[in-house]
């Protein structure tokens, strides 16, 4: 019996696993149909931006700044500036193309997985092609917004309708490319490095042959920043481990804010940052190998390495992982990496190192006690780096409320702080998050080199919670508790399972209702001598427990919605006309020849019967007058040509 039923258990076992294959090749299959499809479309794009070409022009506003941009940033010829007008309006033909095909957006999404393989490293080495992963690249050649879409490590990216692409392969020009050591076009080693006697395989080396390339070696006018993204149903490990392969370019004249960047987030399901590594082109950081090609550029390459990010906090929930890689600002100096083995990897050592901290989530920690709380968790230093300091912040809605200096208990891979109750503050509301900072010097051949690397909280949600926690009673004097309707929730949302008495002052903030101060209490709020709610602000008290609940009872307060869009539409294009005005028409003296949107260089008149009686050349304009009061009566086809060298023609009924 006991045999049988290990039979039946193996059989079991061999089914879900039969099951969970089949899903997961047919889930691979589906993914590469939506990759063809949007090869497919791809293709359809190109169509549409050759045939589309000279019936629009990039709007004045948007030329003048990609020209302003060019000129106070780099030296560029008229060349590279025709070439990133050029560049521009392709990209905004672009944008056109999905605003009138918003359906076709769908197929450069990638799908999920089903919950039966979300423990499967799907795709990690890119085998299966880009199944799994969704690509999109901005190229700000306006900048539409001036110079302040360039965060540095901080610069956001976002799929819209407009600038989600799909791989090609081979392609070394493209934003976006499959390296495949079995297709066409295939190069063993990075031809920009290449190119300067350098060779970089464009593989790792563990066997595979596939990986991804995001961005390229171009620039002059568009700053290209170029994102990967993939999610993961489910996260199984503590860490996601990949390998990558860096290459900069760096004008030594720029500072570091605007030189290219290299990003990699992992986000929790709720958009939170988990984890994050950013690398800046700098040739003090060893990390970096260097060529010095003139005075005015180096080349800064990593080879391929190894790094990890620490994903303990969000083990078994949902996470997304983004890639994003930029050329520098100004545009003239680009980035691009190399990206492979993106799950099922373990580094034996991050190059870059690690720090993780232990997940809290404490809910409502005695106050009125001394017992401290434990903060630990591990860490890793970059190679050959030494641990130089290390801070515990302790965080409210984005501030900084205490600061630990150094951890009560070290070694070579652990750390604790111990945290008073009284680090929070006095009578402590709302949620907290744990900050660990931590630097390490490495000795580089420019000298010694800084790392900064951080974890920003200790598990999704709060690690310390003082909501749903309410204290019995609470006495507040003047000047010690003054504050204005602007001062934060925590400050000015009061309330206690028993009593408040306030002998405080509340002041005027923006005097706008709902933005004003709220006491309550289970059985009275009093306002004793020395209480002063000033001409203007807002106050409210009542009797009500420990809610959490501060909206004013005498009027409810409505937040006013906003809607976003989700997609870009905004495309900076003016349709050129494909005819013109003459007026008056019919005339028997002067005609005035207008053409809106667009002008023209050419004039041609001939009769009903073919006869020329106008040819000429005129500077280029959008409107001309002609003296036609000599024609003979009858009517005449004019015909202009426009600056695109296309012919346009109307009648002209001269009377």
């Amino acid at each position: 019996m006991v045999k049988i039923c290990k039979i039946a258990f193996i059989s079991v076992l061999l089914l879900c696993s039969g099951k969970a294959s089949a899903q997961l090749d047919q889930y691979l299959a589906d993914e590469n149909r939506r990759i063809e499809e949007s090869n497919q479309i791809e293709k359809e794009i190109v169509s549409f931006i050759n045939d589309n070409f000279k019936n629009y022009r990039l709007s004045k506003e948007i030329t003048n700044e990609v020209i302003q941009h060019l000129r106070e940033e780099e030296e560029f010829s008229d060349e590279e500036l025709q070439r990133a007008i050029a560049n521009a309006k392709i990209y905004e033909l672009r944008k056109l193309f999905f605003v009138q095909n918003p359906d076709k957006k769908e197929f450069y999404i990638a799908k999920k997985p089903s919950p039966t393989i979300m423990q499967t490293c799907v795709n990690g080495d890119f085998e299966n092609n880009t199944a799994g992963y969704t690509f999109w690249s901005d190229a700000y050649p306006q900048p539409d917004s001036g110079e302040a879409f360039f965060l540095s490590c901080a610069t956001p990216t976002t799929p819209t309708a407009s600038n989600m692409v799909t791989p090609t392969t081979n392609n070394f020009g493209s934003t976006i490319t499959l390296i495949d050591s079995g297709s066409p076009g295939y190069q063993m080693f990075d031809p920009t490095l290449a190119g300067l006697g350098v060779n970089v395989p464009t593989l790792n080396g563990n066997g595979v042959s596939k990986c991804i390339k995001l961005n390229n070696a171009g620039g002059f006018g568009s700053s290209d920043i170029t994102t990967m993204s993939r999610t993961f149903t489910s996260i199984d490990q503590p860490t996601i481990d990949f390998n990558f392969s860096l290459i900069m370019d760096n004008k030594p004249a720029h500072g570091q804010p605007i030189q290219p960047f290299f990003r990699v987030r992992v986000y929790d399901q709720n958009n939170n940052i988990v984890d994050e590594i950013c690398i800046i082109a700098n040739p003090d950081n060893c990390l970096f190998n260097r060529l010095i090609v003139n005075n005015n550029r180096r080349v800064l390459y990593t080879g391929w390495i190894c790094a990890r990010l620490n994903v303990g906090e969000i083990l078994n929930q949902p996470g997304r992982i983004e890639f994003t890689i930029s050329d520098c600002q100004p545009s003239a100096h680009f980035g691009t990496v190399y990206i492979d083995n993106i799950c099922g990897l373990t580094c034996a050592v991050p190059q870059l190192g690690a720090l993780n901290t232990n997940p809290t989530e404490i809910n409502c920690p005695d106050m009125s006690g001394t017992t401290p709380i434990e903060v630990c968790g591990t860490y890793q230093p970059p190679v050959n780096a030494t641990l130089n300091t290390m801070s515990l912040n302790i965080m409210q809605n984005g501030v900084v409320v205490s600061t630990i200096a150094a951890p009560s208990q070290l070694t070579s891979s652990t750390f604790c702080f111990t945290v008073p109750p009284s680090q929070f503050g006095v009578a402590p509301s709302g949620d907290f998050e744990f900050e660990v900072n931590a630097t390490f010097n490495v000795v580089c051949p420019a000298g010694t080199f800084v790392y900064d690397i951080s974890d920003s909280s200790a598990n999704v949600g709060p690690d310390v919670t003082f909501n749903n926690c309410c204290q019995p009673t609470l006495t507040l004097v003047s000047p010690a508790d003054d504050h204005n309707n602007l001062a934060t929730p925590a400050v000015k949302e009061r309330e206690r399972s028993d009593w408040i008495k306030a002998a405080n002052i509340v002041s005027v903030g923006d005097n706008v209702t709902g933005n004003g101060v709220v006491y309550h209490a289970t059985n009275y709020v009093e306002l004793n001598p020395g209480f002063e709610a000033v001409s203007g602000s807002q106050f409210a008290a009542y009797p009500e427990g420990c809610t959490d609940n501060f909206v004013y009872k005498q009027a409810e307060v409505k937040e006013a919605k906003t809607i976003v869009s989700a997609y870009d539409t905004n495309v900076n294009l003016v349709k050129l006309a494909y005819g013109f005005a003459i007026i008056p028409n019919p005339s028997s003296s002067t005609i005035e020849i207008v053409m809106k949107d667009a002008q023209f260089n050419k004039v041609n008149i001939t009769s009903i019967d073919g006869k020329v009686v106008l040819d000429r050349p005129i500077e280029l304009t959008d409107k001309t007058r002609l003296d036609v009061s000599g024609y003979a009566n009858g009517v005449y086809i004019i015909n202009i040509t426009s600056e695109d060298g296309r012919i346009h023609t109307e009648k002209l009924i001269k009377n």
